[in-house]
């Protein structure tokens, strides 16, 4: 028995020595077939390399250079001109493989692949994983090669909510908008993007110059209004009925009529008409030519660059220059002379928030706040967030709305806000507020704007459960009989009824308009004086020790109708 296990031994011991000297021969096999596969794609010879690397590639082979010969496939199949070859193998490679030291330059080869196949919102994933420094300089780069060139604008912007933090693509988005589009809320999410990347402006050939203004040109009888807006006339065609820029013909549209209504009140007012669009030239040869100088107020433009200089000129001679779409504050902390026609996303916060907290059913300081997708919706939730925390309010849930708030959302009757606030672009966002708030028996205040809800189509038995109140800038109170005439008026003359961006356009230049024959050169001590809400269709104008318009109005629903409920 002794021998017979002492022969055993004696076997088992040959035959590893044997696995392990056969093991040393495959490796020294393995790597031989390796070098001389990789030699043949560092000479060209991709054909015969791709062949000799595919079966290195087996999984029968566990050496420590299979993901490498992986790798060195995919890149000859590049070379080769066979991008869905080399792609699967890279797939390969990550699932076999996925704690190999090259893993970064894998994923920057996936995504170079994916934008080569128009798949940019997956090529932007693959470049998000890259941390190793050396593979992410090269990461820009690659982005600009294919994202520069995308004209899609409707692409760019959903790449944009995809990717908020990437700058290459808000550049890219910002420049598509400035060249290509009139639409106000694309205007508006261009000046987001430029506040919040801190855009340098681009260097015009020449700069303004800064003109003495006449200082007898308050005393002349009349004042000059410069409309700057995106008429693009040489692209207008009266069969048109819907135009991407119509506001701009909507709201010049408004100021003419102002301007009648003002004759009739004994001011004059020139309005010169200026068709500027994104190109910051136009603009400089606008400011630049002498007859500009007996400018009194200065309405428009509204893409960023050609703004900049209008801001440049007002503040330069003494004037207001008026930005009748923007909601953020960059340009007006730049250049006092700014005004925005509407209040900033911050303004809107801070008001609706402190009349939130004053309702007498939002006892406790804890809330939560829910936003949409777009960068003005997550704008907004951040300034009030930054306000209620401020105010020593703790917000208890903060969250988007696309995310499955009936698992996610962390309020329930037990752990009930003192209010809550929804601010979104999707208007079944509110409804879905609603019925999470129904579903969890929380009855409190609810705070939303505008475009949360189908405000024009909603049922006020869609607010039986808890209290609705709404955010809305563009408030038309249809119970004025200013609106109602003014309507009226419109439709005489143009046979439709008339948008908000016309009653905008009235209101603006009838305001202004009187307060450059009140106050003429001290027009800003006339701002500080007092809030404005006398005769105008709107809610009015308010712009004590401030640069934008501080009437915030909050609506609800009483008896079928939306009514104003905050005064200012």
């Amino acid at each position: 028995m002794r021998k017979i296990n002492t022969l055993l031994w004696c076997l088992t011991l040959w035959a590893g020595v044997t696995l392990s000297f056969k093991s040393l021969a495959q490796d020294a096999n393995y790597e031989r077939d390796y070098k001389r596969a990789v030699a043949l794609y560092k000479t060209g010879e991709y054909n015969l390399a791709m062949a000799d690397l595919l079966l290195l590639t087996a999984r029968k082979y566990q050496h420590g250079l299979v993901p490498f010969a992986q790798y060195y496939y995919s890149l000859a199949a590049l070379k080769n001109n066979r991008p869905l070859e080399s792609q699967q193998m890279l797939l390969q490679l990550r699932e076999r493989f996925p704690e190999w030291k090259k893993m970064d330059e894998v994923a920057y080869l996936l995504a170079d692949l994916s934008f080569r196949d128009k798949q940019y919102n997956k090529a932007l994933e693959y470049l998000a994983e890259i941390t190793n420094v050396s593979v992410k300089k090269d990461v820009e780069p690659l982005k600009r090669v294919y994202i520069n060139p995308v004209q899609d604008l409707a692409l760019l912007k959903k790449l944009n909510q995809q990717h908020p933090s990437d700058k290459i693509v808000a550049l890219r988005l910002i420049d598509v908008i400035q060249r290509t589009s009139n639409d106000k809320a694309d205007l508006e999410l261009s000046d987001d993007l430029t506040n919040r990347f801190g855009i340098a402006p681009i260097k015009p050939a020449n700069d303004v110059t800064p003109m003495k203004k006449n200082t007898n040109s308050q005393s002349k009888g009349y004042y000059n209004i410069a409309v700057i807006l995106p008429f693009k006339v040489k692209e207008f065609s009266p069969n048109q009925r819907v135009r991407s820029n119509q506001f701009a013909y909507d709201m010049y549209e408004g100021m003419k009529l102002a301007k009648a209504k003002l004759q009739q009140e004994g001011i004059l007012v020139n309005m010169f008409t200026y068709d500027i669009g994104s190109d910051p030239e136009d603009m400089l040869n606008v400011v630049n030519n002498t007859n500009f100088a007996q400018t009194d107020l200065i309405v428009g433009p509204v893409y960023s660059e050609p703004a900049k200089l209008a801001a440049d000129f007002a503040q330069s001679n003494g004037i207001y220059y008026v930005h009748p779409t923007s909601l953020v504050t960059d340009l007006s902390a730049t250049f006092s002379n700014t005004l925005l026609l509407q209040p900033s996303f911050e303004r809107q916060a801070s008001q609706s928030f402190d009349y939130m907290r004053s309702l007498p059913a939002a006892t406790s300081k804890k809330i939560a706040i829910y936003y949409g997708s777009s960068r003005r919706d997550s704008t907004l939730a951040a300034a009030y967030r930054a306000k209620a925390t401020a105010s020593g309010y703790q917000v208890s849930d903060f969250r988007r709305t696309r995310e499955k708030l009936d698992s996610t959302a962390t309020i329930s009757s037990v752990n009930k806000p003192g209010h809550i606030a929804v601010f979104s672009s999707n208007e079944n966002d509110g409804n879905k507020l609603l019925t999470l708030m129904d579903k969890r028996h929380i009855n409190v205040p609810l705070l939303a704007n505008s475009t949360a809800f189908n405000v024009g189509g909603v049922g006020a038995n869609t607010f039986n459960s808890s209290p609705v109140y709404i955010i809305d800038t563009e408030f038309i109170d249809i119970a004025k009989t200013q609106v109602r005439d003014f309507q009226n008026l419109y439709f005489s003359k143009r046979n439709t009824v008339p948008s908000i961006y016309a009653l905008q356009g009235y209101d603006l230049v009838l305001f202004f308009g009187r307060m450059l024959h009140k106050y003429q050169n001290q027009l800003r001590n006339g701002l500080d004086v007092r809030s404005y809400d006398d005769d105008y269709l709107l809610s009015g104008f308010n712009y004590q020790h401030s640069n934008d318009n501080q009437v915030v109005p909050i609506i609800q629903i009483d008896d079928a109708r939306w009514v104003r409920v905050n005064a200012q």
